[in-house]
This record gives C-alpha cells, structure tokens and sequence, in this order.
C-alpha cells in the first residue's frame, strides 16, 4: 500500500466515524429504529475493515522504510543525466578498463552518479542510473532485504567491528541516598567484512552497437537479480563459511516446537507461543519467514470459531498476515525451520562501488562481449533478542 491509498483509507475512515456521530446524535436520547441499526452495524463494520486497512498500510510502509532510505541515497540530485549516460559509458569501455557505480562516484560531470528528478516537485524519482536499478532489483531478490533489513554503504571493504546485543541492561529500585547499582547490556564484538558477489553477462555485438536498445536496462535485468539472489540466500541462511552468516543461523533456538506430522492445534499453539517468546519491544516489527510448505499449513489453520488465523492482504503490496504479523516465504527456508524477526536488526554491508568492467576478448571468437559485475557485501545480525527460530521435531 502507497501513502497516496493510505491516506484514501484514513479519509474513508473519517467519513464513516462522521456519519456515525450524526448517527447517535440524532437518536440521542431515544431508542434506534430497525433502519437505524442497520445502519450503525455498517458503519461500525466499515470502521473496523478501514481500521485494518491502515494498519496493514502502515506495517507495509514501515518494513519498506530501509529499502527506500537506501534508494534515496544511491545518487545525487542534480539533473540532466539519463538511463543513456551510463548506457554510452558501459559501451565505450576500453580493453581493461573499469567503472565503478556508487553513490556519489561515477556519472555527471560533478563526479555523481545522478538520476532524474521531478521538475514540478523537486523530489527524486525512480533511480534510473546502473547502480540505482541494481540496487533495487537486488533488493527485490532478497527476503531479507525486501522485508526490512538495514542497509549501510561503505567506501571500501576492511574489516568493521560491530557490538552485537545478546542481554539489556535492566533498571532497580533505589532507596533515598542509597548507592545506584549499575547494570549494563550484555555485548559481544562480532565482524562485518566484504565478500565478493560477481556475475558476467554476454552480448552480442551488434546488441551494443544498436543506440536504440536500452543497454543499462538489460544489464540491470541480467546481473541484478543473478546477484540478488546470491546475497539474499546468504543473509537469509548463510552459515559464515566463507560466506555471511544469515539471520537464521544467528537467532536464538525457540522453545516453541511442534512435532512433524502434528494436529492443526499444535501447529497453531506453537506459533502462538514463538511469538510470545520475542520480547514485546520487537513484536510490532516482527515478521514470520517461512517455505512455501509450511506457508501452505499456516493458511489452514483456524481458531475455535473456524475463522482462519491466516489473513490474506486486502491491497496490492501489503503482505499476508498471521496472528497480526506479516508472513513472506523463501525458497531457501527449511521446511522444519519457522523464523520471527525485527529484520531491521539484521544489517547489510554494502562495500565499496558496483565494479563494472568490459572482456572484447574472453568470446573474441563469437563477436560477443562480456561484462562482468562485481559487488562486495556482507551480513550481521546486531540484536540477537530480536530473532528467533522454530524448529519442527522429527516425528516419533
């Protein structure tokens, strides 16, 4: 949901909470007529369907809020700059020559890689420039990202320590005059480096050659999602092997657990119970990530009135929810693993520049040429009381 339905629905909201105090206004005093009531029930029915609405609206907005602070950051303002700067650029590549995409760094005669803005309002719009739509289309790749995740871009790639929580500190009571007893969250130093993603493209000649052809649009479509999917998996269940250590393998082990094979109350108890075992401070922000499989037993699950606890989202872009929280799937999630989450505590490193570079060489014999694209990144979970992980027992 976009601020514009947002707004549509808290407005739609208002009008109902309007009609409805004209409502008991004019019946103040005396008992409602059978139109009357009908009436309100609709009215107090139409509140409570908008009511959820803007909840879902919000939560939406909120998960979205790191990606679009990322893409805001990813070029300069100025203007005068097209999708074909940097289409002209990657086509004059000399043997052995790089570029490098960045925020800041690459296009425009001030040094920046630029986008378009709106000349009417001023704002930034959709980043048209190579790093800008391969940022986006690599977050789109990745659940963890896509859902919330805290972006951070750095100049190069060195080693950075980071204090990841594993205890708060907590307050006592102090008599009068008495000594203040200290208390201080429990830290660890963990640290996040730069591992390298990389994919090579190949054209054909005469596709470069063609001015009419968007290059930088089917370069974008080509490398973005191959390294999108290559840093999502990892921040989703990357084990730190020579990779980043995803935010499955870094939540805590979950009580909570039913057996394979169990009845739907068991299934429903368990979910129940892992999100009470997130701490209230982090429930808002929590998201469920699960398979495809266990996402299709969520949805048949039902209370006692059998009424489904899975509610699918009512506007394009919001996502389904259970038990009030959202819920995404990934192809790389365990069918036996159900992770809850403030994904916003899982921060990616984005080090240094997109490199691009340019092969004539490497299919010299085809008439092709080859781009190669290159991205260093990495992944850490700060919070790990904001995170944890169900695991379904083998059956007996």
């Amino acid at each position: 949901m976009d601020a514009a339905t947002l707004s549509a629905n808290f407005e739609a909201r208002e009008r109902a909470a309007n009609e409805l105090r004209a409502l008991t206004d004019e019946f103040a005093g005396k008992e409602m007529d059978a139109d009357a009531r009908e009436k309100e029930t609709r009215l107090l029915d139409a509140m409570a369907d908008y009511d959820g609405r803007v909840k879902r609206g919000i939560e939406a907005i909120k998960a979205s809020e790191s990606v679009t602070h990322a893409l805001a950051g990813v070029n300069a303002a100025d203007k005068g700059v097209t999708v074909n700067d940097g289409a002209e650029q990657l086509r004059s590549l000399k043997l052995g020559q790089a570029v490098d995409f960045a925020p800041g760094k690459g296009l425009g005669k001030s040094g920046a890689e630029l986008r378009a803005v709106d000349t009417n309002t001023g704002k930034q719009v959709i980043p048209r420039t190579l790093f800008g739509q391969l940022l986006a289309e690599a977050v789109n790749r990745s659940t963890v990202m896509r859902n919330g995740a805290t972006l951070m871009s750095t100049s190069s790639g060195e080693a950075i320590d980071i204090a990841v929580v594993t205890g708060r500190a907590k307050a006592s009571i102090t008599s009068e005059n008495g000594g203040i007893g200290e208390s201080y969250p429990t830290q660890v130093t963990r640290s996040i480096g730069a591992y390298k993603y990389a994919y090579a493209s190949v054209v054909s000649s005469e596709f470069i050659a063609d001015q009419a052809l968007d290059l930088v649009g089917f370069l974008v479509g080509d490398a973005g999602p191959a390294i999108g999917h290559g840093m999502g998996e990892h921040f989703l269940v990357g084990d730190g092997v020579n990779k980043p250590k995803g935010i499955l393998n870094s939540a805590s082990p979950a009580g909570a657990t039913w057996q394979a094979g169990a009845k739907d109350t068991a299934v429903s108890d368990a979910l129940i119970d892992l999100f009470y075992e997130i701490i209230p401070a982090y429930r808002p922000n929590a998201t469920f990530v699960v398979s495809d499989k266990t996402a299709a037993l969520m949805r048949k699950l039902k209370d006692l009135n059998g009424q489904y606890l899975w509610q699918s989202a009512l506007t394009a872009g919001a996502p389904d929810t259970f038990n009030g929280r959202p819920v995404v799937t990934d192809v790389a999630m365990p069918d036996d693993k159900v992770l809850f989450a403030d994904l916003s505590k899982y921060r990616v490193r984005l080090a240094g520049p997109l490199r691009v570079e340019r092969s004539l060489d490497a299919k010299f014999m085809n008439d092709q040429v080859v781009y190669r694209f290159i991205q260093r990144a990495d992944g850490l979970l700060v919070d790990e009381l904001s995170a944890k992980v169900l695991t379904v027992t083998a059956k007996a």
